[in-house]
């Protein structure tokens, strides 16, 4: 599945192409856009392959200060040279929780993948349907906070009983990048905010979610229509909203 996403001429960043679709994700297109947003602000410094020429990774969870395993897979970054982005998944209680991660490969060097406390997860059971946001393996609720290592704020958001409200995602110098509104408990966009590095607004989206279809809006910083779009749901398989 191809699209063109288009970001902020602020971020440098104009015909941006994502080449494949993670089915396991079960997350919608305009969320994938806002991870490969944040992957272009959040660089790791370099990856490793190891002998058989596969990248090399382990994983720390924050929640118990432990090394853990992890199934990941890896995909290119379009239009950054060496640049991969990994998806990994790990268990939490009867929870799979799902993270996302950016390096650029490089031989002489092996990341180590700090896993948050507070992580998009879904039931461990096959087709499920369960889904929240945990704080390590309780749900998150109320407002709830995550850090990078360097002490500075990761995310902060409002939560009911695991469902979303607001989320505000920050960049490692602890200014905020994206600040989105969710509809009615569901991971459904009502808005969404993009800040600058000095977090003045740049654009926002505004979501019209219907049956069948959603109507995204952009809008620059001062109210001007940028572009409309709308996407078209497969209600059979959008089944977390």
């Amino acid at each position: 599945m191809n699209k063109n996403f288009y970001y902020p001429e602020e971020f440098n960043q104009k015909n941006v192409f994502l080449n494949t679709y993670n089915p396991l994700c079960i997350i919608k297109m305009n969320l994938l856009k806002k991870i490969i947003f944040l992957f272009l602000i959040n660089f790791s410094c370099f990856s490793q392959k190891d002998k058989n020429g596969k990248l090399d990774f382990k994983f720390l969870d924050k929640c118990t200060n432990k090394f853990v395993e992890a199934e990941f897979e890896t995909d290119s970054i379009p239009g950054l040279k060496n640049g991969v982005s990994v998806t990994y998944y790990t268990k939490r209680g009867n929870w799979i929780s799902q993270g996302f991660y950016s390096t650029i490969i490089n031989e002489n060097s092996i990341d180590t993948i700090i896993i948050p406390k507070i992580l998009f997860s879904f039931g461990n059971e096959l087709h499920s349907k369960r889904w929240k946001y945990l704080n390590c393996e309780k749900p998150c609720n109320g407002i709830e906070t995550d850090f990078y290592e360097n002490g500075k704020k990761r995310i902060v958001g409002n939560f009911e009983n695991g469902k979303p409200l607001e989320i505000k995602e920050y960049r490692e110098n602890g200014t905020l990048v994206i600040q989105t509104f969710y509809e009615n408990l569901t991971l459904k966009y009502n808005r969404i905010n993009y800040y600058d590095h000095k977090e003045r607004l740049v654009e926002y989206e505004i979501y019209e979610n219907k049956r069948k279809k959603t109507i995204v809006k952009t809008f620059s910083k001062d109210g001007k229509l940028i572009r409309k779009e709308t996407e078209k749901h497969n209600i059979e398989k959008n089944k977390w909203n």
